[in-house]
């Protein structure tokens, strides 16, 4: 899948100290392996590809691109983060710094 493959460096690009691991069945990024607290993953349902922030409702999106409804999780397609490349880079910048942050 070359837009996941896509998908995965500009997620890496976003800071050079994130790890990756196959966690619930998706590609799953953290820092200092701290799973339990992970940033976000990238989904390959056969509905497409898509970029899912763990604590998205936690982060600012000036530009719109975050969809989603639940209690905490917010995502977007893999087509939207390609196009916007220095946005989901602060996404990812930004679910760094609440990565610990607990919800209500």
């Amino acid at each position: 899948m070359a837009e996941a493959d896509e998908l995965t460096a500009l997620v890496a690009s976003a800071d050079a100290r994130l790890e990756t691991a196959t966690k619930w069945g998706r590609l799953t990024f953290t820092l200092g392996g701290d799973w339990h607290h992970w940033l976000c993953a990238i989904a390959t349902p056969k509905s497409g590809v898509r970029l899912v922030f763990h604590k998205g409702v936690l982060l600012a999106d000036p530009a719109g691109l975050l969809t989603g409804s639940g209690r905490y999780v917010r995502e977007l397609t893999a087509s939207t983060a390609l196009a916007h490349p220095e946005e989901v880079r602060a996404l990812v910048r930004e679910a760094i710094a609440h990565q610990t942050e607990l919800l209500d």
